[in-house]
């Protein structure tokens, strides 16, 4: 799949010069927008972003087809927002769309609070967390092994407390970001899984959407525990975009609202931002 067809590409490009008629031709009628959990008509959305309301940037990070149904598409961007298009607010977002033709019609858009920031035009974006020295793949894995992995780090591992088995689906240089914290390497994700399961009892996950091509995976699932210290249960939806292959992960990036989530920054392994 030709990347430049990304949906996701022309609504950038379209938004950026803030092309309304482009932009809306980007999307079906009826289509619906999930924005950190509220659904919104998409054309509602776009209104709300562009001017004389305000003004929206879009700084697309990537963008991958799903190898098996190309009708699904999945990115991580950085978004901004102006109302006066000199003091911009920023936050960095994964997406899932879903396409018919070359319209989106259902795309769900996921923030990491903890990037949220002011900016103005000229700020740099921020370093994007890489894995280093990432090896050529000996061969891509399908969506059944991806699925297969990811079932095992969550299930088998992360909800069993069983840190092993979490550190067996990472290669050594692997690391998880989520907007509470940054566990880097083979011990720091034994301290998490310990801490975890310490902190956090009955974990549930379930998958919705899985977007994968060649090493990159994204995965829409909804995570719910209970917090052994407050007696809180809840869920988060998160998506999941990562990296992996020969049968482990290098990076796995969470995007999820921690505000409705049972987990709590004082309940991590580290207990602070990630590293920026």
């Amino acid at each position: 799949m030709n990347v430049a067809l990304s949906p996701l590409v022309r609504l950038a490009e379209a938004l950026n010069v803030a092309d309304a008629a482009s932009t809306r031709s980007l999307l079906d009628p009826q289509a619906t927008w999930i924005l950190d959990g509220e659904s919104q008509p998409a054309i509602d959305v776009l209104q709300g972003w562009l001017p004389p309301r305000a003004f929206a940037r879009i700084y697309l990070r990537r963008a991958f087809a799903d190898a098996d149904d190309p009708h699904w598409w999945a990115g991580e961007w950085v978004f901004r927002i102006s109302t006066d298009g000199r003091t911009w607010q920023e936050v960095e977002q994964g997406v899932i769309a879903h396409t018919q033709g070359e319209r989106i019609i259902w795309m769900r858009l996921h923030s990491d609070p903890s990037t949220l920031r002011t900016v103005t035009p000229e700020t740099p974006l921020r370093p994007e967390l890489m894995p280093a020295n990432l090896p050529q793949p000996v061969r891509f894995m399908s969506r059944e092994e991806k699925l297969a992995l990811h079932f095992r780090h969550t299930r088998a591992g992360w909800a069993s407390g069983n840190a092993e088995v979490v550190v067996s689906c990472h290669a050594p240089q692997s690391f998880i970001q989520t907007p509470l914290e940054v566990v880097r390497g083979h011990e720091a994700l034994r301290q998490a899984v310990h801490a975890y399961a310490e902190n956090y009892a009955d974990t549930t996950v379930e998958v919705h959407h899985v977007v994968h091509n060649g090493a990159w995976l994204a995965i829409q699932q909804t995570w719910t525990c209970t917090n052994r210290k407050t007696g809180v249960r809840a869920s988060d939806q998160d998506l999941n975009i990562g990296i992996v292959q020969d049968g482990v992960f290098y990076r796995w990036r969470e995007y999820y609202d921690s505000r409705t989530s049972a987990q709590t920054r004082e309940q991590t392994v580290f207990g602070h931002s990630p590293a920026r």
